[in-house]
């Protein structure tokens, strides 16, 4: 069966459920491992998984042309998805893939349905999940519209030291607007101050 405590607890941090409403959730998650490369998620697929990272992390990007644009990261303890595929059934932008060997819970889309229908507990979930993803993208909006690069990434120190810590460089500039080149102009900046 396996080991489902991490997940468990992370929706035990966002609402409270039964033994028999827990069981109802963990029978639908299948356990998959995805190694270091490999692709949860392609741009022109429909995203049919929520998946939360038992073990790893996963890099969001998109393609501009022959560019990389890095959205987001996930790590360990946390969900990836692409939800506005994943609900509007439409065909993502988005690749997610593993940015190390990873193990991860997919849920997919017709078992989230059943879900919501039999227990109210996970339609409750479900909408606070979709507030949190819509209270980042508001944020992140936000940070790329009204700060500057070197704000961005003295933010990201500040919010998400795991990124600073794990993430190869080159995706933290991705992730802030800038290039390679600029990012390194900034670090060398903050080590001359501090």
């Amino acid at each position: 069966m396996g080991d489902f405590s991490a997940i468990r607890n992370f929706i035990s941090r966002f609402l409270t459920f039964t033994e028999e409403e827990w069981k109802a959730h963990e029978v639908l998650l299948v356990r998959k491992t995805i190694k270091k490369g490999e692709f949860l998620l392609k741009a022109g697929d429909v995203c049919n998984h929520v998946t939360f990272i038992n073990k790893g992390y996963f890099r969001v990007y998109h393609l501009i042309g022959e560019q990389e644009f890095t959205a987001n990261f996930a790590f360990d303890g946390n969900y990836v998805t692409d939800y506005a595929s994943f609900v509007s059934r439409q065909p993502s932008v988005d690749n997610i893939v593993a940015m190390e060997d990873a193990e991860v819970l997919l849920l997919d889309y017709d078992s989230l349905q059943t879900a919501y229908e039999r227990y109210p507990v996970w339609q409750k979930f479900g909408r606070m999940i979709a507030e949190y993803i819509l209270i980042f993208i508001v944020e992140r909006n936000r940070s790329l519209l009204f700060l500057t690069p070197e704000e961005r990434y003295l933010k990201l120190m500040k919010d998400r030291p795991k990124v600073i810590a794990s993430v190869p460089l080159k995706y933290i500039a991705s992730y802030v607007g800038i290039t390679p080149e600029a990012l390194s102009r900034i670090r060398k900046r903050m080590s001359i101050k501090a």
